[in-house]
């Protein structure tokens, strides 16, 4: 990390060269300690450390602790591809959210779908939600006949998970799905205007970068998908306790 500027290691004295090689071995720590412990650990004087500091031409320790902060967060953000913001939802977020626990409070059954990667978060979805007394399940098998066996049910809640909202296999099952009037279809995709989007009576976009390894293999980020999930289980957790 390059917080010591231009000062020239040579013109050091022994005992700053070992505060010196203390603070660059620990620049993790150094933003949570106080100059005594600096100084304990470095086997040195408060003053000398503060002397270093001053020499690598900072004002004061505050000033030194607040740089490493900012390069901790800067080196975080360079090496994790997914930054969370809720920028990458829509304005009304929480009004769909609100619609979408209601109508699930007030569904007989939830039903998840999704294939690959955005399959197993399906998985985990149905779990949750069974977990705080909701019908629910997750369903992937796409050749299984769905449409067939809600034939006769009444009040089913069926969310679809895609990032590209272009899943060939969750749009045929949407589509079968939507012959039926007693089932209403949500969608959780990274693409507002796609083809499952148009198939949804409720659509929860948000924004993330398709990543893709040798065309076939995602590496797409499903982090905005499992947020929304968890949040609407809280919703509707709390709409049940009500």
């Amino acid at each position: 990390m390059g917080f010591f500027g231009n000062i020239d290691f040579q013109n050091l004295t022994y005992t700053e060269r070992v505060i010196y090689n203390y603070l660059k071995n620990n620049t993790d720590k150094i933003p949570y300690m106080h100059v005594r412990e600096i100084a304990t650990q470095a086997h040195a004087g408060s003053s000398s450390v503060m002397r270093l500091i001053h020499k690598m031409g900072y004002n004061s320790f505050n000033e030194f602790k607040t740089y490493l902060k900012k390069n901790e967060i800067n080196a975080y953000n360079e090496t994790n591809f997914y930054q969370f913001s809720l920028k990458d939802y829509p304005d009304n977020l929480s009004d769909i959210l609100e619609d979408m626990a209601r109508q699930i409070v007030e569904s007989d059954h939830l039903i998840f779908t999704g294939i690959g990667a955005s399959g197993l978060i399906c998985d985990y979805a149905s779990r949750r939600f069974a977990g705080i007394g909701i019908n629910s399940f997750s369903f992937s098998d796409v050749t299984y006949p769905i449409a067939s066996k809600l034939r006769n049910t009444v009040d089913t809640f069926v969310i679809a998970l895609s990032i590209s909202g272009e899943t060939n296999e969750i749009i045929e099952v949407l589509t079968q799905l939507r012959t039926n009037k007693d089932i209403t279809i949500a969608s959780i995709t990274g693409r507002s205007k796609s083809t499952i989007a148009d198939l949804s009576d409720i659509v929860l976009p948000y924004i993330v970068e398709e990543r893709r390894v040798d065309l076939h293999f995602d590496l797409s980020s499903q982090l905005p998908a499992v947020f929304l999930i968890e949040q609407l289980s809280e919703l509707v957790y709390r709409k049940m306790k009500e």
